[in-house]
């Protein structure tokens, strides 16, 4: 019986993954239907939590990542003229 890494797996949710990671995540599934669950179940928890992470950015909080991203950039654009 295969091990899954669960790190593997929340790369594998994000895209992150190489051809070969995904085709170990599908020999780990397909071994078991308690891994099929498993995935499944994480699946729907990542998938929550990312639309949650969404919607939970506020008006604010985007104007304030906007500043802060343009300052880096403005600090970034100063040393690389420098």
């Amino acid at each position: 019986m295969l091990k899954i890494d669960y790190i593997l797996l929340a790369r594998h949710f994000r895209g992150e993954t190489s051809e070969m990671e995904n085709n170990n995540i599908v020999v780990w599934r397909n071994e078991s239907l308690v891994n099929t669950l498993t995935y499944d179940r994480l699946k729907k928890v990542n998938n929550q939590e990312t639309a949650t992470e969404e919607k939970v950015i506020t008006k604010e909080e985007k104007i304030i990542w906007k500043k802060i991203i343009t300052k880096i950039l403005s600090e970034e654009d100063s040393s690389v003229n420098s």
